[in-house]
């Protein structure tokens, strides 16, 4: 071991689950879907959800491309900022989720179970 060496943790590891996220069931059970739109007036309050607990499913399909990246942008930062992370299910769907709600595994499970494109 050298001077500057640091063990790697699982960042999963020290998490304390609040009350809410707690007694709120499967992470899975939670899943918004949205297809979203050009301009969408709906993406504060897919964010509050995000915060709140809810994972989220978003298809971005049929937006412009600079429009698309630029909500993808949105919400995979926020989904950062909340230590969660974003996961690609296709070319244009995405799943974004806090931390806490991989932790029971059914978001794992949830996109293991969706048909693979080819």
């Amino acid at each position: 071991m050298g001077l500057f060496f640091k063990r790697k943790k699982d960042p999963y590891q020290d998490i304390d689950l609040d009350e809410e996220v707690a007694l709120s069931g499967r992470a899975s059970d939670r899943i918004i879907m949205e297809k979203m739109n050009y301009d969408d007036p709906r993406a504060k309050e897919l964010l509050e959800a995000l915060r709140a607990g809810s994972p989220l499913v978003l298809n971005f399909d049929g937006m412009d491309l600079q429009q698309a990246d630029k909500y993808m942008a949105f919400f995979q930062g926020a989904a950062i900022a909340l230590e969660g992370r974003a996961v690609r299910i296709n070319e244009s769907t995405f799943l974004y989720a806090r931390k806490e709600e991989f932790l029971d595994g059914s978001l794992k499970e949830f996109v293991d179970s969706l048909p693979k494109e080819n």
